[in-house]
This record gives C-alpha cells, sequence and structure tokens, in this order.
C-alpha cells in the first residue's frame, strides 16, 4: 500500500466537535508546502521551548532553508495544525514508515511524533483534537497501529497519553548520550476516535 496519495490529497478543514464553530474555536489543518513559514515557527518554538523531548538538533533545524522546509513538509511524515484564526496553536505529525529505510515497521503501523501545544494552548484540549484527526488519517491510510516514543523522564505527556489510552509496550530505547531511555506507547486509531 503506498501513502502517497495522501500526501498530496488535500485533508479538509473541519470543525473539531460537533457544536457549531465560533470565530475562535480551532480548527485542523493538514499542513503543504505554502504553509512552510507556519510549519517553521512552530517547530521551532517547540524545540526552544521543550529541546529534551524530541529527537531533533535545534541548531540543525535553525539552519535549515525555505527548500529543506518544503521537503520535510512534502516528505513521508504528514503534518497537521491545530489553528485558531491564524494563529497556529499546535502540530503533530504521522509517520506511516519507519524512521529509515533499516527500520522497517508492519503495513498496518504508523508513527505519532513532533506532538507539541504552545503554552499558552495547554489545557484547552488541543492535543486531543490532533490525536483525533490524526487518528482519522491513520484509518484512511489502512495504519490503525499507532505507535509513539516519549522520553521516560517527560512525566506530564506520558501522563496525556495514559489518560488518552495509550499503553506502554515494554519496548525501550536508550538515548545516545543521555542516561535516560525512549518508551514507546502504542494505540488503535479507533481508540482515539471514541468518545
Amino acid at each position: 500500500m503506498t501513502t502517497e496519495p495522501m500526501t498530496t490529497e488535500p485533508m479538509a478543514t473541519e470543525p473539531l466537535s460537533a457544536e457549531p464553530l465560533s470565530a475562535a474555536a480551532p480548527r485542523i489543518h493538514r499542513v503543504r508546502g505554502e504553509d512552510w513559514i507556519s510549519h517553521r515557527d512552530l517547530r521551532l518554538s517547540m524545540l526552544a521551548a521543550d529541546p529534551d523531548a524530541f529527537w531533533a538538533d535545534p541548531a540543525q533545524e535553525r539552519d535549515r532553508d525555505e527548500q529543506q522546509w518544503r521537503a520535510e513538509i512534502a516528505g513521508p511524515r504528514i503534518h497537521l495544525q491545530a489553528r485558531r484564526g491564524p494563529e497556529t496553536l499546535g502540530g503533530i505529525a504521522l509517520l506511516p514508515a519507519g524512521y529509515t529505510p533499516a527500520h522497517p515497521i508492519p503495513a498496518d503501523r504508523a508513527h505519532i511524533v513532533s506532538l507539541w501545544v504552545r503554552p499558552s494552548a495547554r489545557g484547552l484540549g488541543v492535543s486531543r483534537l490532533l490525536f483525533r484527526a490524526l487518528a482519522r488519517l491513520a484509518v484512511e491510510l489502512g495504519r490503525p497501529d499507532l505507535r509513539l516514543d516519549v522520553d521516560e523522564t517527560n512525566a506530564p505527556a506520558r501522563a496525556l497519553y495514559e489518560r488518552l489510552g495509550f499503553r506502554a509496550t515494554g519496548e525501550r530505547d536508550p538515548r545516545e548520550g543521555r542516561d535516560t531511555c525512549w518508551v514507546e506507547y502504542a494505540i488503535r486509531a479507533e481508540q482515539l476516535l471514541e468518545g
């Protein structure tokens, strides 16, 4: 199964709840090449605020040019943003492939990467809305077995994932140059769509 059609087909911008939207209600937006500035700004903000929560090197990310940001958006990751008007509240990405060609994954699996919500928008349910949109996308792709990695010391993130129904799989990978491990969590996309 190829994921290319999903990376080129537009994702409808849709309400995040069954209630009518007000002008200030967040909406999910699928990131496209023309969104490279908002994608860059969100990514640099997340790495500046929480550098230990992500694999990326903040200095390398700051040195990217427009072409590199657009290439990331066009790459295998499918990026989503929660927006309220012109403001980007947070983002998440679905990786329907292994992290590298040397790390293949089962055909029904995808990785969740790069979840981050701006501190000013935390506690408003933005993470839950991003996860629901990502789950719908995973189901459409036929990849409902969702996995993510989180640093074992990141108690707030682990608590969020557990509240949403994620469970630790027992898989742990040491973090290079640190005394901590990445802990793998899993959930079925359908669970995120319930309720």
